[in-house]
């Protein structure tokens, strides 16, 4: 480097939370280019249940920070660059996209991006993109896929293709079940075989078998990607699906309770015991979860979540994106803004203002 630093050490995020990926950037300790010592607080990351302090495990000087307050992001992804001399910032400059325009990326993601030649502007701009990201763009590794014969013949009027194999996934195969006029025809999942099975449901493929069903004559899907703590990657798998050309199915469990004048958008899934109550609404893709209580006059913006047990009084709106954990109580009239995340079990006196994380237990406002 043209400048003589060189790199000592990667600061990067820390797992806080292992069933949350994500955390959120509350506090900054250091500038960038800035001297720093062992010890040193570097940011302290936030989720739902827990709070930490990053420290630095190096003497030198930062480079370009890679994140800035209030800013996501998952774990393992880079804060910060440490190097054996103050670096020049006009020979470490800041990824690609690091500015709101754009996305960020790191220099390795940035160098395969060129390579593939793939657009930036496909790539998501809420968060650091990874090589990992900029290869499923660029279609990296898809190669062809071909249908098990048990699959096809089995296609119908209302069969549908659950993406995702995980825990939800197999939640929402019970629901499926549990309703008349679908069935549950195949799973897709990038991390499970074809041949496999989930609940006795056959597993397609990953994601390059949308495309093939779709020829098939497959219309319809479920997100089946609860994505706790990471709803991004719910809303990135519901635009995935409907680039495929597939209908999001709404499905509603037939224990669930729904009022007759509320409304449900496509994609919006209402589990066991769940409650939705007079001219209540529920955005494209939310989630009402087992036993959880929308009351009449509410409104649940896309992609959000209600957890096992949440309780939204009256006249009460969710953002979109947003989490609200297991047990939570709020009082009538108020707003949850988009992107927040409240923990299980708190309790809500008072709006809640966009990308804000409640801690687990508390009384909101603190």
């Amino acid at each position: 480097m043209s400048d003589g630093a060189s790199v000592t050490g990667r600061i990067v995020a820390p797992l806080v939370n292992p069933n949350e990926p994500e955390s959120q950037v509350i506090e900054l300790g250091v500038e960038s280019f800035s001297a720093i010592s062992r010890g040193q607080i570097v940011c302290t990351l936030e989720t739902s249940k827990s709070t930490v302090d990053v420290e630095s495990e190096y003497d030198g000087f930062t480079g370009q920070l890679q994140v800035s307050l209030f800013d996501r992001i998952e774990a393992g992804e880079l804060i910060c660059e440490v190097f054996d001399r103050r670096p020049s910032p006009s020979t470490h400059t800041a990824p690609v996209g690091s500015g709101s325009s754009g996305p960020r990326m790191t220099h390795k993601a940035e160098r395969l991006a060129r390579e593939l030649g793939v657009d930036l502007a496909l790539l998501p701009a809420d968060r650091f993109v990874t090589e990992r990201e900029v290869r499923r763009v660029a279609g990296v590794g898809a190669g062809a896929v071909e249908l098990a014969p048990s699959i096809t013949a089995a296609i119908g009027a209302g069969s549908v293709a659950v993406y995702g194999g995980g825990g939800f996934g197999r939640s929402l195969i019970d629901v499926i079940r549990a309703m008349d006029g679908i069935e549950a025809a195949c799973v897709v999942d990038d991390g499970l075989e074809p041949g496999e099975t989930v609940l006795g449901v056959p597993v397609a493929g990953g994601s390059a078998a949308l495309a093939v069903l779709v020829e098939s004559g497959l219309a319809l899907a479920v997100n089946a990607v609860g994505a706790i703590g990471r709803i991004q990657r719910r809303v990135e798998v519901s635009a995935r699906l409907a680039d495929a050309g597939l209908r999001a199915a709404t499905l509603v469990d037939p224990s669930a309770a729904v009022a007759g004048s509320a409304t449900l958008a496509d994609g919006a899934a209402i589990l066991p015991q769940a409650t939705v109550w007079s001219a209540a609404s529920v955005g494209a893709g939310a989630i009402v979860n087992t036993g959880a209580i929308v009351s009449h006059d509410c409104h649940v913006g896309e992609h959000a979540h209600l957890a096992p047990g949440a309780i939204l009084a009256g006249h009460c709106e969710v953002g979109d994106e947003t989490l609200v954990g297991m047990g939570v109580t709020t009082r009538p009239g108020l707003r949850i803004g988009a992107r927040a995340i409240i923990g299980n079990g708190a309790v809500l006196t008072e709006d809640v203002p966009d990308g804000t994380i409640v801690s687990a237990g508390t009384i909101w406002p603190k």
